[in-house]
């Protein structure tokens, strides 16, 4: 009896640890340039936002900052509980600010950024050329 009652209670936790989740995705990404990974100095800024693409065209009510990491040029999105985002489709901007005042050195922005990206559950990475804009899907 006490075997019976200790599967059940695994079987249990197994259930419900399979669905648990609300489908939302921890998507990671790398950002390329030349064919190489897009780096920059430790000291300046690349902030890699996702913008939900809205049905009616309408604004987002939210948006999802993703950590970029300067020296291996990769992002991860996580959402702002670390439980990811939800699943559909994103206009990914990219903007890279330098040190200098001189301006951005790479500027897509949320409303005009040609990275856009369906993202589910097969989704494995997202690649953003930033030499090849047209081709983003």
């Amino acid at each position: 009896m006490r075997f019976t009652i200790h599967v059940l209670v695994a079987l249990s936790v197994l259930f419900l640890a399979g669905c648990r989740g609300d489908g939302r995705l921890n998507v990671k990404g790398r950002i390329v340039k030349g064919g190489a990974p897009y780096t920059v100095s430790e000291d300046d800024t690349v902030r890699v936002t996702f913008f939900p693409v809205t049905p009616d065209g309408s604004p987002p009510k939210n948006t999802y900052i993703a950590a970029f990491d300067p020296t291996k040029g990769t992002f991860r999105a996580v959402g702002p509980d670390g439980k990811g985002v939800p699943p559909g489709k994103y206009r990914i901007a990219v903007e890279h600010q330098g040190k200098r005042r001189e301006g951005p050195k790479v500027a897509f922005d949320g409303d005009r950024s040609p990275f856009v990206f369906d993202v589910d559950s097969s989704t494995k990475e997202l690649l953003i050329d930033l030499d090849q804009p047209k081709l983003a899907r």
